[in-house]
């Protein structure tokens, strides 16, 4: 094992310095986090896009709020509140040092779960990995524990939940992942009051009462009973892994990844926040997304429910089409969608839950090609509806056909770009810029036959025309237009570093320049007349390097005109647009900006050639 520790696979690192492999053999990690921090993520996981768990556990059985009832139940301070999870305890199952917690374990039967059918509709789904919620934060194991005596072989259900539903996952050639929230569960989850069982030393084990040393000991153990005897591809953390000491979590860490060798398979580790150190697992946010897309591979664990995490009367379940816009949103954007259901304490799934992932295997089905194995392009779409920040626990959103999003095939030859709607004419895609059309270039919608018509502008922006291609269309919620054999690029101007320049902005210098709107539109300058006249702003530069800069004009003749930021001028020439409202982006020129730090912006007209124009905005987009 020495020797075959020391032969290094390749690996590739890629320039934000996060390494994706599957190569082999694998490496030996020490319980470090210098050396956990070098583990690769698995190319497998890159890949996948899409996964699926399941709160399933104890807490499905009052199935009343949400999965944290364990805790919410013993909350004294809310007595008062009759609408409160305390009060709806007590007045369903009695007074809290009569009925506890740990009362519901018998009840918890799960008679009619099928782990067979559970991993049929996860498959359908079109999941690429999937499994249990492993351990809540209640304590309750549902695999067949020897390290703790709470758990689904030996009480409740009496079965291997996380065992007989990680065979049939492997059946269909999904990965596995189990999920552990059990950090928690010893750092003050259940809180105590004399008289009530979570004060009773005979169940100190189940409420998190032991001392540190042993109570982090059986965190640890849990979790290397999990890897012997289910070996799963992905361990999923929550929050509570923050304050788990490091020499626990690095030998977790340690002992997992180690596995790879023996197993023949890469893992990897998911966390919440900075709860492990950069690069020995993936980032996790709960319920939202990166604003942008990101260098660094991410996962997104999102529910097909709003307000609960667990199964509960009342459940809001989300449309299909809210849940395979976030999907696209989040592939778009370089991140994995981690989807939990909640199934009742019988083991089953509601109908419409289960609607919810066959919607998505059907639209999967037509348009996977766009989604898994995609690596994020230069820039991850365009649109009107725009994120007003990136992290967990975000609101709804609701896009619209004008919303694309864009993905690119793993050699790079290939871009999709997503609609997040149908475009009942035509869709312009404004963040792309066409360089060249090669001999075999095309466009076509997915799961269609036909060729969708386009056209490119001396702009090298690309129309595609839909009308002729509405009749019969191929899915619903969302539809992919393949672009192939095309030389293009992102347009900088669509990128987050494009500055805007707006004419009302500008300080005008001149008796008779002055801005004018026209039909209610955006302030333009106008009645530029005069070749002394001019306009400036200045302009704040936060990243030095080389900009391009454009701007949007009107004018009936040729007109000539000189940009100029301290000593450095691009002389260009506004072409006759056709009308005074008639608008064209021109190409000014490229100026290097050495240093950040707020610059001069002048714009005048050259002293021979000049007509008068009417201006909206100068744009710069950073290059390099």
């Amino acid at each position: 094992m020495k020797k075959l520790a020391g032969i290094l696979s390749l690996v590739i690192f890629l320039d934000f310095q996060i390494a994706i492999t599957s190569a082999q053999p694998f490496k030996q990690y020490e319980q470090t986090w210098e050396s956990l921090s070098k583990h690769p993520v698995p190319e497998w996981f890159q890949d996948a896009k899409f996964g699926i768990y399941a709160h399933l556990g104890v807490y499905c059985v009052p199935a009343h709020g949400n999965e944290w009832y364990p805790r919410n139940m013993y909350m004294e301070k809310d007595a008062a509140n009759p609408n409160s999870t305390y009060s709806w305890h007590q007045k369903h199952f009695g007074d809290q040092n009569e009925f506890g917690y740990k009362d519901f374990i018998p009840m918890f039967k799960m008679e009619s779960f099928d782990p067979a059918e559970w991993a049929e509709l996860y498959a359908r789904s079109g999941a690429r990995f999937a499994g249990p919620v492993a351990e809540h934060h209640d304590g309750f194991s549902m695999w067949a524990s020897k390290v703790n005596r709470w758990n689904a072989g030996e009480m409740g259900p009496r079965r291997d939940i996380v065992g007989e539903l990680v065979r049939e996952i492997r059946k269909r050639d999904m990965k596995v992942i189990t999920s552990f929230h059990h950090a928690f569960n010893i750092q003050g989850y259940y809180p105590v009051k004399e008289g009530w069982d979570t004060a009773d030393p005979e169940y100190a084990d189940f409420y998190g009462k032991l001392d540190s040393d042993k109570a982090h000991s059986r965190w640890l153990a849990k979790l290397k009973e999990v890897i012997d005897a289910y070996q799963p591809d992905q361990i999923w953390f929550d929050f509570g892994l923050a304050k788990i000491p490091d020499k626990y979590k690095q030998e977790f860490a340690a002992y997992y990844y180690n596995k790879e060798a023996q197993w023949n398979k890469p893992v990897i580790i998911t966390r919440k926040g900075d709860h492990l150190p950069e690069g020995v697992g993936v980032l996790d946010i709960e319920r939202g997304r990166m604003k942008d897309s990101s260098p660094a591979l991410w996962q997104t664990d999102d529910s097909t429910a709003s307000n609960s995490w667990c199964w509960v009367q009342g459940l809001n379940v989300k449309p299909p089409v809210e849940v395979i816009h976030v999907l696209i949103d989040i592939v778009s954007k370089n991140g994995v969608l981690l989807l939990n259901v909640c199934p009742k304490a019988d083991g089953t799934i509601s109908d419409d839950q289960k609607k919810i992932l066959l919607e998505m295997g059907a639209w999967l089905k037509v348009n996977g090609e766009a989604i898994y194995a995609t690596r994020p392009w230069d820039i991850y779409g365009q649109g009107p509806t725009i994120m007003k920040k990136g992290g967990g626990f975000l609101p709804s959103i609701t896009y619209t056909a004008q919303d694309i999003r864009f993905t690119r095939s793993k050699d790079g030859k290939n871009l999709y770009a997503i609609c997040l709607g149908w475009p009942e004419k035509s869709v312009t895609l404004d963040a792309v810029h066409i360089k060249q059309a090669g001999p075999a270039a095309r466009v076509q919608l997915l799961g269609s036959k036909a060729k969708a018509p386009y056209e490119i502008d001396d702009q090298g922006k690309i129309t595609i025309q839909t009308t002729s291609i509405s009749g019969d269309l191929p899915c619903k919620y969302a539809y992919v237009f393949k672009l192939s054999g095309f030389d293009l690029e992102a347009d900088p101007f669509s990128k987050a570093q494009t500055i805007s320049l707006k004419a009302a902005q500008a300080v005008l210098d001149g008796d008779t320049i002055n801005l004018e709107s026209k039909n209610g539109s955006e302030d333009n300058i106008g009645f530029w007349d005069r070749t002394d006249e001019g306009a400036h702003w200045l302009v704040k530069i936060n990243e030095p390097g080389s900009y391009l800069i454009k701007g949007s004009f009107a004018s009936l003749a040729p007109s000539k005109l000189k940009l100029s930021i301290e000593s450095q001028e691009l002389a260009f020439e506004v072409p006759a647009t056709g009308g005074w409202a008639k608008v064209k982006q021109v190409d000014i020129g490229t100026l290097q900006l050495a240093a950040p730090g707020i610059y001069h912006l002048k714009l005048y007209p050259q002293a021979v050639g000049y007509n008068s124009v009417n201006l909206w905005q100068i744009d710069l987009a950073k290059t390099k």
